[in-house]
């Protein structure tokens, strides 16, 4: 039999043996259901039977069907959730204890405190008994802030005389009361956060301690190092908490050291150097313990420590941190002579010499401003183009450019000819830049041979190709440097601008080159078009015109190179001729509609046709202002024709296509709501635009959730919003500035945190779940 007499389905071929096995695969998909679900509902006590009775299913009748994850796992969910509940609550509490205090008696408060702080703290054994163990954590965290706005709130009332306790020396005793406290409390909570957090609060009272006690910044950076190795002492002793211990002695050596190295490089203080030393002895400590990476920490503070026990002029430390640097850093990277073996142990000799680069990092660092200045210093000339060569220098500015700034770039080239020989072409170039007091005619014209040098090498040198990407990326910063410079003369701009359109032009043919090349050149023909248009004596919106044209060549030789990075800069250049333009509204309207042309030139090509949406952007935006040159302030009468003919043509190439409502009807509806959305926020409260525009944006919204069309479900539901948001805010906004400050933070914590706790027993009835079919397995 061919086909079924009844529905005349064709029972024959290779369609029909598929339907037939699909339908039988349903069939034993459907009694395997039932029988999981019958033995899921079993008491446990049947498990064990009932899964022999199955039986194992077999491997090929097992079917596992993707569903669609998301990327964030229960567990974060639910973590973010109670985070943000606990977090809530808190600041509720501090805004309850801070601001609506005075209001109430103090019996009436030491019962609020104390009965919230004991629900909170008490409720965590029945919750871990249940299996809700991260509420409980969050609670627990919400009872430690308690306790501390309990220590406030105590001397805030003046409870048994307090307030004539100084505040800093009662803060270290609340810190420490509070540490014994919940050190204790910690012992007995079924809390796995518990102690960690008895750790971070234990970190307080000594330096709470030093403030009481008026101790200087030094005495405040040799408490905070000493803090660190206390923790030392407190990892070895607590095994359970090693991983928080850790973090806070970080933290804590590293504000010791902060403050040192502050002291080092501004005040000068004599004991800066003993202090970084000390920091240095008690990173070397934590590394040879603990963890080697460490090492890191001790090289840096001993450079700096040596560095600041020289008696030397600010100006030159810099130079004598980069020496050191440079030393340990030879000392720390194998092989070395037999002679010059260093002492560090082989896992200490890599974490060093990370020290040591992190040194060097700092003497650039400190020589940096000067070498930012020197790097940005045409930036002078923006202010003024072409107004001359001398430039008045502000107060200040001379001493940015200190005398070891050159030798510390010297001599991080060096290190980088150790670790990263990529680095080096940058580098020696910026130390060639912060050489001072060169003539004017040099630093242009040197720049461009330097670009032209490194060109050249790059297309043709024999280094490792991550190097000759350097020397050709530090060419094309050379000449816009060299370019910017040039701005204080009009013959040295279009010189050198000439220059570097001939030099990015005769790269192109190098193919290693013709990518950086061609957007280089791009960029430089839109300036040089520029400039020769100022040079005529045009006006800017006049001269734009110039550098779109020289954009939209751009475009068409990287369109003909098919290269990315010259088209983007071809579409920069493009960009800034209608940022020129945008002086003047007609001519931005011109302009707008001229840079559409290319864009829609550029969709021709077949993996270019978004390009189209660019073109349709700005010929719509071109439309636009426009109407705003002429003072529409009712746009729909000229923007409706439009919007009807755009949506017209749209359902014309529509039909029998697979074409995205996107292209088809996005333009025509944009045309509209877009001006009419903003002529809307601009009415005056009564008007009936905004109704209209409301309307007519629910009805285009219907129409595409009818016909379910994204782009009118979108845009109309878009301004809809937009729209009802603006008319509504002010209203919203009366009503909520009439409510307590703390009133909807609470609310909200206490929303999210009940969220968080049925996230949670939900996650834990699937992983009964999953436990139950696992034995089952």
């Amino acid at each position: 039999m061919a086909a079924c007499p009844v529905c005349e389905i064709t029972l024959v071929g290779p369609a029909a043996r598929e339907l037939w096995w699909v339908d039988d695969q349903l069939t034993r998909l459907g009694h395997r259901r039932r029988d999981l679900l019958a033995l899921l509902y079993a008491p446990p006590v049947h498990y064990a039977g009932a899964a022999q009775q199955a039986g194992p299913v077999p491997a090929a009748e097992v079917r596992v069907w993707p569903r669609e994850r998301g990327d964030v796992s229960g567990f974060g969910v639910r973590n973010a959730l109670l985070a943000l509940g606990g977090v809530l609550l808190g600041i509720a509490a501090v805004a309850f204890t801070v601001i609506s205090w005075g209001s109430l008696g103090m019996g009436v408060r030491a019962l609020i405190l104390t009965s919230i702080t004991g629900v909170a703290l008490g409720s965590v054994w029945p919750l871990a008994r249940r299996g809700l163990s991260a509420t409980a954590e969050t609670l627990a965290v919400v009872g430690l802030l308690l306790i501390g706005l309990e220590f406030y709130a105590a001397y805030a009332a003046d409870l048994l005389g307090l307030r004539s306790v100084d505040a800093w020396g009662y803060a270290a005793w609340a810190a420490a009361a509070a540490t014994v406290l919940w050190g204790a409390y910690a012992s007995v909570a079924p809390l796995r956060l518990a102690r960690p957090l008895a750790v971070v609060i234990g970190q307080l009272p000594l330096p709470l301690a030093a403030v009481a006690f008026d101790a200087p910044v030094s005495g405040m950076a040799c408490t905070l190092l000493v803090l660190a190795l206390l923790d030392l002492g407190v990892w070895w002793a607590l095994p359970g908490v090693r991983r928080v211990t850790t973090m806070m002695a970080a933290v804590a050596w590293a504000s010791g050291s902060l403050v040192a190295l502050v002291m080092a490089f501004t005040i000068s203080s004599p004991q800066s150097g003993a202090l970084l030393l000390l920091a240095s002895g008690v990173a070397l400590a934590w590394a040879v313990l603990v963890a080697s990476p460490v090492m890191v920490a001790a090289g840096f503070t001993a450079c700096v420590g040596a560095t600041a026990a020289f008696p030397l002029h600010d100006r030159w430390e810099p130079a004598v941190t980069a020496v050191f640097a440079l030393a340990l850093l030879g000392a720390s990277r194998p092989p070395l002579p037999e002679r010059l073996r260093t002492p560090l142990p082989e896992r200490l000799r890599k974490p060093g010499s990370l020290g040591a680069v992190a040194a060097m990092g700092l003497a650039v660092l400190l020589v940096a401003p000067g070498t930012v200045y020197a790097l940005f210093s045409p930036a002078r000339h923006l202010g003024e183009v072409w107004a001359g060569t001398s430039v008045e220098l502000a107060p200040g500015e001379a001493d940015l450019l200190l005398p070891s700034g050159p030798i510390v770039l010297a001599l991080l080239a060096v290190a980088l000819c150790l670790i990263a020989r990529v680095a080096a072409p940058p580098v020696v170039a910026l130390a060639v830049l912060t050489v001072p007091d060169l003539p004017y005619p040099l630093p242009p014209a040197s720049m461009v041979a330097i670009a032209t040098v490194l060109a050249a090498w790059a297309a043709f040198g024999r280094e490792i190709p991550d190097v000759r990407v350097a020397a050709g990326l530090t060419a094309v910063a050379s000449a816009g440097w060299a370019a910017a410079e040039a701005l204080a003369t009009e013959r040295a701009t279009l010189g050198v601008l000439g220059a570097v359109v001939v030099l990015a032009a005769a790269c192109t043919f190098v193919r290693a080159l013709r990518s950086g090349a061609a957007a280089t050149a791009a960029v430089a023909l839109g300036a040089f078009a520029a400039a020769a248009g100022l040079a005529m004596d045009l006006d800017v919106h006049e001269a734009a015109f110039g550098v779109l044209a020289a954009g939209a060549l751009g475009t068409a030789v990287a369109a003909w190179l098919r290269e990315v990075p010259a088209e983007i800069a071809a579409w920069g250049v493009v960009a800034g001729g209608l940022g020129m333009a945008a002086t003047r509204p007609l001519a931005l309207s011109l302009a707008l509609a001229l840079a559409g042309a290319p864009a829609f030139a550029v969709a021709l090509r077949g993996d270019r046709r978004p390009a189209v949406w660019a073109g349709s952007a700005l010929t719509v935006m071109a439309w636009w202002v426009l109407l705003g040159a002429g003072e529409i302030t009712a746009p729909e009468p000229y923007s409706l024709p439009v919007s009807a003919l755009l949506l017209g043509i749209g359902f014309l190439h529509r039909r029998g296509r697979a074409l995205s409502s996107w292209v088809a009807y996005g333009p025509g509806l944009a045309v509209t709501l877009v001006p009419s959305l903003m002529v809307a926020w601009t009415a005056e409260p009564g008007a009936a635009r905004p109704l209209i525009l409301a309307a007519a944006a629910l009805v285009i919204t219907l129409v595409g959730a009818r016909a379910r069309l994204q782009a009118p479900l979108i845009l109309g539901g878009a301004v809809l919003v937009l729209d009802v948001a603006h008319q509504v805010a002010p209203y919203a906004t009366e009503v909520i500035v009439r409510l307590p400050g703390w009133f909807p933070v609470a609310v909200a914590g206490l929303a999210v945190l009940a969220l968080g706790a049925t996230y949670e027993h939900r996650l834990r009835d699937l992983r009964r779940l999953r436990d139950a079919v696992t034995r089952l397995g």
